[in-house]
């Protein structure tokens, strides 16, 4: 999905009943306007808004129920790396990074490529992609972990996430 499918999804979801209000307007129009010739065709078209609506709110209702299980999810496997991560840029910047600093870096990575993969799939919030992707840039920014980081983007092992284009551009 491109970045302008992804919000217009969310806007559609987000705005469901202005877009029914829309279509209720041009299903009147077309009823009073096009040639029908029973009460059954002009019913026929004002039940595409309510169409519409019913199967918005079931979509609405299913990706926010698949949103919570990802959210949890992805921020109780963030825990779990949380400390040992945040520990990783107050080593000094020559010394290597040792087994098992990779290791936690590669569930990160892995962790990372994951949220991409659902947030480019339209499962996950742009505002939440977002603050997760703020994260990511402070991490990114520690020479250790993006000189690993972006060697491991070279295996495209990632679901499409390359940090040297979603996180290089916002470093200051």
């Amino acid at each position: 999905m491109t970045t302008f499918a992804i919000w217009a999804k969310h806007g559609v979801l987000r705005h469901y009943l202005w877009v029914t209000i829309i279509l209720l307007i041009a299903a009147f129009g077309a009823a009073c306007l096009l040639p029908l010739d029973t009460w059954q065709e002009r019913l026929g078209i004002l039940f595409i808004p309510f169409a519409f609506l019913m199967a918005i709110q079931k979509q609405k209702t299913e990706e926010l129920h698949l949103f919570k299980q990802l959210f949890t999810e992805f921020n109780r496997r963030y825990d779990e790396v949380n400390e040992g991560l945040n520990a990783i840029p107050k080593e000094p910047a020559d010394s290597p990074l040792s087994p098992e600093e990779r290791n936690l870096l590669f569930n990160y990575f892995n962790l990372c490529g994951e949220e991409y993969l659902f947030y480019s799939q339209g499962y996950i919030y742009p505002e939440v992609w977002k603050a997760w992707r703020n994260g990511m840039i402070v991490f990114y920014g520690n020479s250790r972990i993006q000189e690993l980081w972006d060697e491991e983007s070279k295996t495209d092992s990632y679901y499409g996430f390359k940090p040297e284009l979603f996180l290089k551009p916002y470093l200051k």
